[in-house]
């Protein structure tokens, strides 16, 4: 048994090293080389309770207060996401809390309703932190503290400007004194003229050029995602004072109502502003060019005289994201060794009995990884067949992408309707098979290949129904009192679309080239009960391992695995019920995936596998991307223009399809059936997802 447990211990072990000392080296930039005290908290509010990260730079206190900046993320992220503005302004001497707003990561909204959760996030965090004796304020109360958060958070930073502003007319002070929303347009705040609120105070905002859904300022619109330019658009130049287009410039303070205001426009899309350098750089500069002003109006010192340094925009948040893209990718490479030193233990091993004469065999396997899946001779005509069958899928899925995700579009109607000439075709084809069998005297093996062929109709057709009902009711999965989630109802309707077209291709090609074949288990469904609950099992217990090792490293390190827009992060309570609702809906498309990796890489080997399973998998989503995003570069007008969150949805499918392709081809490759790496994919990623998103509280009673 040590023997056969050295080789994947040795690689679990090495894996496990590299976690912790990435995770180490991200949380030693996070908190800038230990001259910052970075504290998980949360703290009661008039509506709830917020959570996030607070940065406190080593030499402020009570007796050393210093300028804050709260920050706060957007409609489908969480805290971690507001990593450039925590790391930067807080090692430059700002005190810095970034938090989940009401509905996302650990902040609870005690009166719940959908889309509202983000109108009092920033100014019930900035009540907190006003009321802590390190944050700096003047002789008259107002606080030197800036608000700052992208897309829904830059609305919600604005709504706090507009509240602050309302009760300075009663209390006579102000709390904030700057705000930078980012990826937010001040056409979307429900008061009128809310540039009138800003008075006195630094206002800046980053308005991205291709920004997917705000700062449109043609006059007749052609959808979203298209290239913008806020400095030139009306509201843009009402919130710096001038009336002109061409009055103004991008990046350039204008003084206006006895304040500052600027506007930023970088050549990026909306997630993008939260992963750059150009927008970390113009954050960095904002915030010093606001207080140093707010702190002259107020007849405060310089930002040098609270430890506060200034004159430079270099960053280093980056080596924090290349460290947790190291433990992201070690982190998933850690389920293979896992997997065979699980199975290497008495109930777990059962995931390799497919025969129970086998039992003698498992127990005397090496510590090689053992390889059960029917290897099929392919001739170079049935390679080429299969190679256009996969192209032709791969173009068609990324075709559909955008109705399957939206809903909408006559694809949907024509892809329903072309069910009904699927089945014409599957009744001709078994009629005619029958009649070749009869003019072949009904010989056996005839007889074999049309009842073979008969049983695939069959399937065909029910499938067939069953996915033109489906494209038929768009409106599943919509009501928010049980599946909480609005994004991953979009993303869960992609997904069961998308099985059914990989069921209806597997199934309709699988005659075509196993017809005259006897293969065994040709979709690696078939296995036994016994075998089944063990891939259940171990399952389980890889998705518990994995997920504690997450927890662990959140609470010692603070900081989890990502990259850009992606992460890996634990869940709390109400996500975890929430992920439950989804995994049987999402189980249907992690099954079609697992069997079409398993017929299409079935004769592949090693790496050239797992590209070939990644394709399959993520590539019409990458075809798609690549496409949308070069048209709009190009043209300044994206090839889907109305295609704007759910574009933004679909980027961040490419890397978990991928992990999930590889997954699923390497796990089947060892136990010659597909289900574990069905049921590890749908616990796991499910419960991420949910961890990485909204999820609306009022449906968890």
């Amino acid at each position: 048994m040590i023997e056969k447990l050295q080789r994947p211990l040795n690689w679990l072990i090495a894996l496990l090293v590299v976690v912790i000392v990435s995770s180490l080296f991200a949380s030693t930039v996070q908190n800038s080389f230990f001259s910052v005290d970075v504290d998980k908290i949360s703290f009661e509010t008039d509506n709830g309770e917020l959570s996030g990260y607070l940065y406190l730079p080593n030499d402020v206190d009570e007796s050393n207060p210093a300028p804050a900046v709260i920050l706060t993320h957007g409609y489908l992220n969480n805290a971690e996401m507001q990593e450039i503005g925590a790391i930067e302004l807080s090692r430059r001497g700002y005190v810095v809390l970034a938090f989940d707003m009401y509905d996302h990561g650990d902040s609870v909204w005690e009166t719940p309703a959908q889309f509202n959760f983000f109108v009092r996030s920033v100014y019930d965090a900035v009540q907190y932190m006003y009321d802590q004796d390190y944050v700096l304020k003047d002789d008259d109360g107002n606080g030197m503290i800036g608000v700052s958060g992208h897309s829904m958070g830059g609305f919600s930073s604005t709504y706090a400007v507009v509240f602050d502003e309302m009760d300075f007319a009663t209390n006579g002070y102000r709390k904030i004194a700057a705000a930078l929303p980012v990826g937010s347009d001040l056409r979307y705040i429900g008061v009128p003229d809310p540039q009138n609120f800003f008075q006195s105070r630094s206002y800046g905002t980053i308005a991205a050029h291709y920004d997917q859904f705000f700062f449109d300022n043609s006059a007749d619109p052609v959808g979203s995602v298209i290239y913008k330019d806020f400095v030139n658009d009306a509201v843009g130049l009402a919130i710096l004072g001038r009336t002109d287009e061409g009055s103004a410039e991008a990046g350039k303070f204008y003084i206006q109502d006895g304040g500052q205001r600027v506007i930023y426009t970088p050549d990026e899309t909306h997630p993008q502003n939260t992963w750059s350098l150009e927008s970390g750089e113009n954050t960095i500069e904002f915030f010093e060019r606001a207080f140093t002003f707010q702190l002259n109006l107020a007849g405060l010192d310089s930002l040098e005289s609270y430890g506060v340094d200034t004159g430079t925009t270099s960053q280093v948040w980056w080596l924090k994201e290349a460290f947790t893209l190291i433990g992201l990718l070690a982190l998933i490479a850690m389920i293979f060794p896992l997997f065979t030193v699980l199975t290497k233990f008495p109930v777990f091993n059962m995931v390799y009995k497919k025969e129970e004469e086998e039992e003698e065999n498992i127990q005397e396997e090496t510590s090689q990884d053992l390889e059960i899946i029917e290897e099929l001779p392919v001739s170079k005509e049935e390679k080429m067949l299969k190679t256009i069958v996969i192209l032709l899928a791969t173009l068609l899925s990324a075709y559909f992408l955008t109705d399957f995700m939206n809903r909408s579009g006559t694809g949907l109607q024509t892809l329903a309707d072309s069910m009904y000439y699927l089945l014409g075709a599957v009744a001709f084809v078994v009629l005619a098979v029958w009649i070749a069998s009869i003019f072949k005297d009904n010989n056996e093996k005839a007889v074999n290949i049309a009842r073979r062929v008969t049983l695939y109709g069959l399937i065909l057709v029910l499938m067939a129904l069953l996915y033109r009902w489906f494209l038929t009711n768009t409106d599943l999965f919509t009501e928010a009192t049980y599946y909480s989630a609005p994004s991953v109802n979009t993303i869960v309707y992609w997904a069961i679309a998308s099985a059914g077209l990989i069921f209806l291709i597997v199934f309709g090609t699988a005659g075509l080239f196993n017809v005259n074949k006897e293969v065994k288990n040709p979709f690696g469904i078939q296995t036994t009960w016994k075998q089944l609950l063990a891939s259940a099992i171990v399952a389980i217990t890889m998705t518990f391992t994995l997920l504690l090792l997450v927890a662990l490293v959140e609470w010692i390190f603070l900081t989890d695995f990502r990259f850009y827009t992606y992460a890996i992060k634990i869940f709390n309570s109400h996500q975890f019920v929430a992920a439950f609702r989804y995994m049987p809906l999402f189980f249907i498309y992690f099954l079609a995936a697992a069997v079409t990796v398993y017929v299409n890489t079935r004769n592949c080997k090693n790496w050239k596998g797992d590209l070939l399973a990644a394709f399959l998998l993520a590539g019409p989503v990458v075809i798609f991307l690549v496409y949308q995003y070069r048209t709009l570069y190009n043209t300044g007008v994206a090839a889907y223009p109305t295609f704007s969150l759910s574009g933004i949805l679909a980027m961040g499918l490419v890397p978990t399809l991928s992990f999930v392709a590889i997954i699923s081809r390497r796990l089947s490759i060892k136990t010659g059936n597909i289900w574990t790496g069905v049921f590890f994919n749908t616990l796991f990623f499910i419960l991420v997802t949910l961890a990485n998103t909204t999820v609306y509280v009022l449906t968890i009673q």
